[in-house]
């Protein structure tokens, strides 16, 4: 084992984490030092030249890029203004670096496609000039991006141009970024007999040159290798490396992700005190570059310390935190797929759009020509009068028919667009239902499956004990109520979005429809505390669909315990008047904002957090809206913010109200085994 670091031997807890990182910088003040000599040089020079000409956009990304990777923000800002200098001279060089160094201050921030969209307009920019240096860099940017984008094979392309542009040129340092680059990409497809290849032809490189700012890279790569393979006595050094040339380039990124990768290998050796010491620098650094990724991998590093320590507590709390931000990347890459499915389904169209305009211009030289041969026949034979009447007249039929025709292929073609139209408005009805659908699927069904998950792997391996997991089983069952009720939901709308719902009226009774309900709802009731009530004593009959009446009662009384806190009551009562039934759900919990009342029962679909966090679709109220409407009924509500709300509606009284009769009186009682009996009398 080689000696630890000075910041792996300071003591566990509050003080050692106050003093990390002045310590750590201490080992970086050589790097530092050396790094801040040359930014002090080039800030002199640019102090001395204050002409905004191209030497000073120049000086103004030199002095960017010696900053990125110790001050993203400093470095971010003498971009900007050699940008700003270069665009006003038209200066396309100044232009290129510029935008080059945001897109690497973008890269420091987790940031992928603000990085890769900069690089690309600079990539344009440079294959308009031609430059072989700067294409060999950039087409190796674009691929090194693609990588971290998980498009490996999109990523290779690139490299593999940036590599062939390089080795003409015979640039050793450069040629070795890119190889090591393509071992990335490798490593990314899991081909890691390749990637090692790749990785070993740029080390063979960076020592001869002793590159050894390159070399942290390289390692770095190396190690993931070796820890895949389990080889993690390998994986431990060749990360040892890596961390100690990016201590001494001062690149704090590069800290950030070798003090991960070596906690990582730590816990799978066993060393769990140098791993969480690591963890610690780790998170303390990339607060302050706020990087998302690197932060979503420090919970799950985390979560497995904690898992090794046997603090199940601690590695349920980690594992959340790392379940929500692994959420939140899951979207973002779903985000990212949607908009290149949107711009490919853009190109597409513009590409037939471009087509129908061909054809439509070819019919008009077309025309056009063939008007200019009649009329130069008509001129040559204009020496005859009787010819000329006779070809004047074959003229004039013929220009008939021709724009006769002309007017049939341009309704052809207006027909054609109206049709495109069509089915473009049909696919963007089904791309909102299908986003919705995986909106809801990723981010409200997958957060309690993934806990539940966490729990059960936790309990399966016995990591946790009965008496711990049954800490949380109420609020796991309340969870999986909640999502089942939102699949429920989101099953009606989807399919009433896509296919309609039909409407199947019957006479049936409301008080009896409730009863059947009120068991699963006043167990959620009671798990949280709330009083569950209703004063529906006897018989009413309606006219309606039983199955779309019982989801509306269902969410509004649902909707109500969500947003009654602990202690508080929900009530539901009826009245009947000449030809309907008006149904009331009234609560008294926190009620609905001013602001957020006139999206109730609109088509934007609200959703907010319960009392205890229970989350919802945003469907269950507007579902409601179009269940009783379509049952020739009225639904509205009445809500002060703090005070409660109550949701009423009313649907078609049965022309007869004594079909089989009955009083109802409902009494609630306790099981010993739990839940509660509904009798009727």
């Amino acid at each position: 084992m080689s000696q630890p670091t000075l910041y792996t031997m300071l003591p566990a807890g509050p003080l050692s984490k106050c003093v990390l990182i002045p310590l750590y910088l201490l080992l970086l003040s050589s790097a530092a030092a050396a790094q801040q000599a040359t930014s002090d040089s080039l800030q002199s020079l640019l102090r001395s030249h204050e002409k905004k000409d191209t030497a000073r956009a120049n000086l103004l990304n030199q002095v960017s890029r010696s900053y990125f990777t110790k001050d993203a923000v400093t470095a971010a800002r003498y971009a900007d203004e050699a940008l700003h200098i270069s665009d006003s001279l038209h200066y396309t060089k100044g232009k290129i670096w510029a935008l080059r160094n945001l897109a690497l201050v973008e890269n420091t921030k987790g940031h992928l496609d603000q990085q890769m969209q900069l690089t690309l307009n600079a990539l344009q920019l440079a294959e308009a000039t031609g430059d072989p240096y700067t294409l060999g860099v950039l087409n190796n940017d674009v691929g090194n991006i693609f990588t971290e984008l998980n498009s490996p094979r999109d990523a290779l392309a690139y490299l593999k141009i940036s590599l062939a542009i390089k080795l003409k040129r015979n640039e050793k340092t450069e040629i070795a970024k890119t190889l090591n680059n393509i071992g990335s990409a490798y490593i990314s497809l899991k081909m890691y007999d390749s990637a090692m290849y790749f990785l070993q032809r740029a080390e063979k490189i960076k020592l001869a040159l002793n590159d050894q700012k390159g070399l942290a890279f390289t390692y770095e790569n190396m190690g993931i290798v070796a820890l895949v393979q389990e080889h993690y006595e390998d994986a431990l050094r060749y990360h040892r490396m890596s961390a100690t040339y990016y201590k001494e380039a001062a690149n704090l990124p590069g800290v950030v992700k070798a003090s991960l990768n070596l906690a990582e290998v730590q816990i799978m050796l066993g060393n769990l005190k140098d791993a969480d010491k690591n963890l610690d620098t780790a998170k303390a650094l990339n607060d302050k570059l706020g990087n998302f990724k690197n932060e979503m991998i420090y919970y799950k590093i985390r979560y497995e310390l904690d898992s090794a320590r046997n603090d199940y507590v601690a590695a349920f709390d980690h594992y959340k935190e790392f379940s929500k931000r692994n959420i939140d990347f899951f979207n973002q890459e779903k985000g990212r797929q949607i908009s290149r499915s949107e711009e490919r389904y853009e190109s597409e169209k513009k590409q037939r759009e471009n087509i129908l305009l061909k054809k439509e211009q070819h019919m008009h030289l077309a025309t056009i020509q063939q008007q200019r041969v009649l009329v130069l026949s008509a001129a040559a034979l204009f020496l005859a009068l009787l010819l000329i009447t006779v070809m004047v007249y074959r003229l004039y039929k013929r220009q008939q028919e021709l724009y006769l025709e002309l007017n049939n292929k341009n309704r052809e073609v207006s027909m054609q667009n109206r049709i495109i139209l069509e089915q473009n408005a049909t696919l963007e009805n089904l791309n909102q239902v299908k986003d919705k659908i995986f909106s809801v699927i990723s981010h409200d069904l997958r957060s309690p499956l993934a806990i539940l998950e966490g729990l059960l792997f936790l309990l399966k391996d016995e990591k946790i004990d009965a008496g711990q997991f049954r800490m949380y089983t109420d609020e796991l069952w309340r969870d999986v109520k909640n999502t089942a009720y939102m699949m429920d939901n989101m099953l009606q709308w989807a399919s009433n979005q896509m296919k309609g719902i039909g409407v199947k009226p019957d006479d049936f009774d409301v008080t009896l429809l409730l009863s059947r309900e009120f068991d699963l709802l006043h167990t959620l009731a009671r798990q949280k505390e709330v009083k569950l009530s209703h004063e529906l004593n006897q018989s009413i009959f309606v006219y309606a669909d039983p199955d779309m009446i019982r989801l509306v009662l269902r969410n509004l009384i649902n909707n109500a315990i969500k947003f009654t806190p602990s202690g508080g009551e929900v009530m539901i009562t009826a009245q009947q008047h000449n030809e309907t039934a008006e149904i009331t759900v009234k609560d008294n919990g926190t009620g609905i904002p001013l602001e957020n009342q006139h999206r109730i029962f609109s088509n934007i679909y609200y959703s907010t957090t319960g009392t205890q966090n229970e989350k919802g679709c945003g469907l269950g109220l507007h579902l409601s809206k179009d269940f009783v409407e379509r049952n020739q009924g009225q639904i509205w509500f009445n809500s002060m913010p703090g005070s409660g709300s109550s949701f009423s509606f009313t649907l078609p009284l049965s022309d007869d109200q004594d079909l089989n009769p009955r009083g109802y009186t409902v009494v609630v009682q306790d099981h010993p085994l739990g839940g509660v009996s509904l009798l009727r009398r």
